[in-house]
């Protein structure tokens, strides 16, 4: 979506990062707001008066007309298909790092209606969108978070992003790694304590002379069988210290690598602590 002038769509998102020169809201201009995977797409019907403090995302200083919502992989409808802006939609997918394979859907999805995209407005747009998205420092906000790689970026930008995601990817991994171990540690100690506390149960009714001698097997074979459980789950608890070993070191790496491109990934130094204490 373009104004007349060629004025490019005005994003909310951006708005809300930088504050955006008020003179781009002006009656007839183009905008997107995106919000929680929402794409809202509209254009600025009539201009408020804001100033000062009360410039901000919830001042707008703007009455929108909302002509598209697309969430998500959400079916598009009638009126959205035949009311679509698919340089805008092109665009938002870009800025989103979303797959060609949208487009694709898009037809699908408008074929019932007997509308067909406009595929150059879309790639156009859809190119714009990716050279702000295929970034090395957006490339690590994606790989931090363990958004899956669909590697839309164009050749030129591929490089750049991939440097960036696979350096977010590492602290990932390394972090969820670390969680997965102390879990796993945390849980096999928490069901020896039951056991244990079963054994005790069961030696105590042991002591009782109300028992029959195949009562007292049964509670004996039952101690004997949890006392295996044990021995079992201790050994597993080796095996996983020395897994939460390695996987500290390897967070510790990720995030001096990541340190080191000029990222701003803080140490978790309390979990790393806490961790220690539970590999002792």
């Amino acid at each position: 979506m373009r104004h007349n002038d060629g004025t490019p769509p005005l994003f909310l998102t951006d708005f809300r990062e930088s504050q955006q020169p008020t003179d781009r809201f002006f009656a007839g201009a183009p905008l997107v707001y995106v919000e929680s995977g929402m794409c809202h797409v509209g254009v600025v019907m009539q201009t408020n008066s804001c100033s000062g403090d009360e410039l901000s995302i919830f001042c707008v200083c703007a009455t929108l007309v909302l002509l598209v919502t697309v969430q998500g992989c959400a079916t598009l409808s009638e009126a959205d298909c035949l009311t679509a802006d698919w340089a805008v939609m092109g665009e938002v997918d870009g800025r989103q790092g979303k797959p060609l394979s949208e487009l694709n859907r898009y037809r699908r999805q408008c074929a019932d209606y007997g509308v067909v995209p406009d595929t150059q407005a879309y790639m156009e747009a859809r190119e714009r969108g990716l050279a702000l998205y295929c970034t090395h420092d957006n490339g690590y906000r994606e790989g931090r978070t363990g958004v899956r790689n669909e590697s839309v970026c164009p050749a030129a930008l591929e490089p750049d992003f991939q440097s960036g995601y696979r350096l977010g990817r590492a602290v990932y991994v390394s972090i969820t790694e670390l969680r997965r171990s102390s879990d796993s540690i945390r849980s096999a100690r928490s069901e020896i304590e039951d056991l244990r506390s079963g054994i005790d149960d069961r030696e105590e009714s042991l002591r009782s002379d109300d028992l029959d001698d195949g009562e007292q097997r049964e509670l004996r074979d039952e101690i004997d069988s949890m006392n295996r459980n044990i021995d079992r789950l201790e050994t597993n608890i080796v095996i996983l210290t020395g897994t939460l070993a390695i996987a500290i070191a390897d967070y510790r790496q990720a995030v001096e690598a990541a340190r080191s491109e000029g990222h701003d990934e803080p140490m978790e130094s309390e979990l790393l602590r806490e961790l220690g204490r539970l590999a002792q």
